[in-house]
Order: C-alpha cells, then structure tokens, then sequence
C-alpha cells in the first residue's frame, strides 16, 4: 500500500495535467478545422475571379512576332512565297528628248484604211473581261499601294488612283515579244486634263521599270516615253493633240503600236497616227498596261481588252 501510495502524488492536479494532455488539444483542433473551413472559404471566392475557359486568340502580329521569334532561336531563315511582279513604281518624267530617237509626227492624222486588227487573224495572246485564267495575277488579290490600285473586275483589269502625282503605275502580263503588233482597249471612267493611259512594252523584267510607254490622255494628246532602271524617263514624243482619241470621262479608245525592231508604229482607234524609231531598248519584254494620275485623285480607267500578235 506504502509504494502504491508513493506512485500516487496526492498534491498533484491530475484534473490540470488531463485538460492540458486532452482537453486543450481539442480545443486546437477544432480552431484549426475553423481555419481551414476560412481558407476554403477563401479560395472558392477568389476562385470567382480565375479566367474563365474561353481564351483571347493572339493577334497575327502577335502570333507574326512569334514566329520570327522562334525562326531566330533556331537558326532557320524565314522564306517567304517569290511575289512574281512588282506590279508599280513612281517614275520621274523628263521632257528631255533621246539623242537616238527620232520621231515623224503627222500635224493631222490620217485614218489608215487597213486597220491592223482586222488583218492579222487570231491574236497570240489576249485577255478581255470574258476571257478565262489570271495573266495579271489580281484576280482575288487586287494591288494597292499609297498611289493606286489594281484589281480584276467584271469589266476587266481597272486601274483607280490615289493621288495626284505624275508617276506612272503599270502592271505586266507574261508574253516576252520581240516584235509585235499590241493593241489595248480602255474604258476612261474618271479623268481630267494630262490623266493618261496606256501600253508598255519590251521590260525585261516583273522588277524592271526599263521600257516603252505609250499612252493616251484624257484632253486628247498622245505620249512616248522611255523609262530607265532609276525611273528616269526621256520623253520620245511630247504631248501631241489628236483627233482620233476620244476625249473626257465615260469614253473609250484602242490604243495600238506595231513594233518591228526598232521601228514604232502608233494606231489609235484603227488609224494609223504616227511612226518612230528608238534603238535604245532591243531585245524582248513584257507587255501591259499603265496608268499616271495628274488631274484627277481617283482617276479610273479599265483595260477591257489586250491584244498582241507576234510578227
């Protein structure tokens, strides 16, 4: 009895030594459940603003700069698609006529009883509005740039400009002739003054602007320019009034030039007008159309028909 009594302390507060071992730590527990029960509570509420599933697409800058980014980081250049024509340029004109030109201006122009179009048979090469395939490549990609815009509509190739600045806006088709009889048909629907239209011929190149350019205005004078690489042009043949062309707005003229080496001859509408010779560009080129806006901001005017016949 003596040593069960000596195990058990009589002054000790086994009541305060239970409540501390059993009690307190209840209570411990139930305020952690209580906090965690706060934290929950917590996170169900800011997760009200967490993103939703629906995501914003990157913009094609964004997505651009990406992979740029990416292209750099791996070493791999960046291609991209060969654009086939350049399709314009803005060209200084000069009134500087070519020591090695020489041209033969009738004061009157005389109709030609032969008309070459009605003598030549089928062309090797036309586009018109009802004819099939793309030879500018704008069908469902028009042009546009800060001067102009080309475009394929039901009508045929049209040509609109953007301002006024006397430089000269072309695009190209694929034939490559040396020596040739080409003839285009345009529709003027917005003009005014020296706004002039026209043909090009014998550029090397889609990037070249070396080449002939011939045209129409819409006062009723013809054009003959050289264009060089830089854009210079040397005027061949100064503005010439005649009255073959149509004048004004809603009008439409043929345009046609026999080139046979380096001998030019100038139809307009059927007649025969003028003839020259210019020996600076010989070999062959390609062929279009073009347009130079200096009276009307959006002067309009639509290529409806080109012809060439190979000679």
């Amino acid at each position: 009895m003596q040593e069960y009594s000596q195990l058990i302390n009589p002054s000790y507060n086994y009541k305060d030594r239970y409540e501390k071992a059993i009690i307190r730590p209840t209570k411990e527990r139930k305020m952690n459940k209580f906090l965690i029960a706060v934290i929950v509570m917590a996170l169900l509420l800011t997760s009200c603003n967490l993103p939703t599933g629906k995501t914003s697409t990157p913009s094609a800058d964004i997505i651009a700069t990406r992979v740029a980014a990416t292209l750099a980081a791996s070493g791999s250049p960046a291609t991209t698609e060969p654009v086939e024509q350049s399709a314009t340029a803005t060209v200084t004109e000069t009134q500087t006529p070519s020591a090695t030109a020489t041209a033969t201006q009738t004061p009157t122009a005389t109709s030609s009883p032969d008309d070459p179009k009605l003598t030549l048979g089928s062309p090797d090469f036309w586009f018109n509005s009802a004819s099939s395939g793309d030879p500018f490549g704008v069908i469902g990609n028009p042009y546009s740039d800060q001067s102009v815009t080309i475009s394929n509509q039901v009508g045929g190739l049209t040509f609109v400009s953007k301002t006024i600045n006397g430089g000269k806006r072309w695009r190209l088709t694929s034939p490559t002739p040396t020596n040739f009889y080409l003839e285009g048909t345009f529709s003027v629907v917005t003009c005014s003054g020296h706004d002039n239209y026209g043909l090009v011929m014998r550029v090397p190149t889609y990037n070249d602007s070396l080449g002939y350019y011939i045209g129409l205005s819409c006062d009723g004078n013809y054009i003959v320019d050289r264009l060089d690489n830089n854009g210079e042009g040397i005027n061949l043949i100064s503005w010439t009034q005649d009255t073959h062309i149509n004048t004004g707005e809603n009008q439409v003229n043929r345009l046609g030039v026999m080139l046979i080496d380096n001998t030019f001859k100038l139809y307009i509408n059927g007649a025969f007008v003028t003839e020259f010779t210019d020996d600076a560009i010989p070999n062959k080129g390609h062929v279009g159309a073009y347009v130079s806006a200096r009276g009307k901001e959006n002067f309009t005017v639509v290529l409806q028909e080109l012809l060439e016949w190979d000679k």
